[in-house]
């Protein structure tokens, strides 16, 4: 773990990570996204502390869109 970053593990379905990766992206890179199982569509998300209530309030918008469950 990174002192300057905030990690969040999340569990998608695996044929929506390319979506998730490319809506982070998006939002000028909100977070870092890495795939840690894409079988299981584990994720996790770097995030910089001056950017984690925005990634929350994005990850709790997109559990409308999408299956998505915070693991950390």
């Amino acid at each position: 773990m990174h002192d300057d970053t905030v990690q969040i593990r999340i569990e998608i379905p695996k044929e929506e990570i390319a979506y998730l990766v490319s809506l982070f992206e998006g939002y000028d890179n909100l977070a870092v996204v890495r795939t840690l199982d894409n079988k299981r569509g584990l994720i996790e998300l770097m995030v910089a502390p001056d950017y984690l209530d925005d990634t929350r309030r994005l990850l709790e918008a997109l559990k409308d869109e999408i299956p998505l469950r915070l693991l950390a």
